[in-house]
């Protein structure tokens, strides 16, 4: 029987460590996967007053997280500023989606609001409305990375303080592989896969001549769709569902509709 991706070459480029569901999937139903990866995730170096966030955190009665990588650094900063993942039990989390949810539940913490959208936009007037029920104004911590918008402390500026700290950074990698940037230059390939608006930032800075018009292109939800637009390019899929589920399920329905 043939694979409904069989023999097709798909380029992710997720940062490094970061496309193991996304290769499944997509080896799952007969595709090739290369990587690419255009963006790398580090820690920021925080400042002096950011430093008290973690030594004095029962100054926050909730601590959001959006996403995994959120999650990650700033477990690993608390445990470097304190020696331990330890935060006072009175401390109430949200999350975003359910892999956030997984990876907080790994450092020994439950969420107790979890949204099961995958965007800043769906989280915030569902959490506006959970901490209005409170009738207090929470003062909320906000790890994130850099490059995060700014959608939900604009969302809750009138109903609580909310503190940002960027705990990661996201930059261009130092080197690419030039194989597979010269593999799209000869059309080898049948879509490159983008997650974030960085990653087609960092595309055009690896293969600044690309004719836009002929790359094919799959973005992983509409934030990262409007930032291939305004850069040009027409991507062929956009997924609805922010994931590597729903970037994968928007491949193959997008190929269904060929035949």
């Amino acid at each position: 029987m043939t694979l409904p991706l069989q023999d097709k070459f798909f380029i992710s480029t997720r940062p490094e460590g970061s496309s193991e569901e996304l290769i499944s999937l997509l080896n799952y139903e007969g595709a090739t996967v290369l990587q690419l990866p255009l963006i790398e995730i580090k820690p920021t170096q925080i400042t002096e007053k950011e430093k008290l966030y973690f030594t004095i955190p029962k100054q926050f009665q909730w601590i959001v997280f959006t996403s995994p990588n959120g999650v990650k650094f700033f477990f690993e900063t608390l445990k470097e500023q304190t020696g331990s993942y330890e935060l006072p039990e009175e401390i109430q989390f949200a999350v975003i989606g359910s892999k956030t949810k997984n990876i907080l539940q790994e450092y020994g913490y439950k969420a107790s609001f979890i949204n099961p959208g995958l965007t800043a936009e769906d989280f915030s007037e569902p959490f506006l409305q959970h901490i209005k029920t409170g009738g207090t104004w929470p003062k909320i911590l906000l790890p994130l990375g850099n490059l995060a918008r700014t959608v939900i402390q604009d969302h809750l500026k009138d109903v609580a303080q909310c503190i940002r700290l960027n705990v990661y950074e996201t930059v261009a990698p130092q080197q690419l592989d030039v194989n597979i940037i010269q593999r799209v230059r000869e059309n080898k390939y049948d879509m490159i896969l983008f997650t974030s608006p960085s990653g087609i930032q960092n595309f055009l800075k690896a293969y600044p001549e690309a004719s836009k018009e002929n790359i094919r292109m799959a973005c992983i939800g509409p934030v990262t769709s409007r930032e291939a637009k305004i850069n040009g390019f027409y991507p062929l899929v956009t997924a609805q569902n922010s994931s590597a589920k729903g970037i994968v399920d928007s491949i193959l329905n997008y190929y269904i509709s060929e035949l």
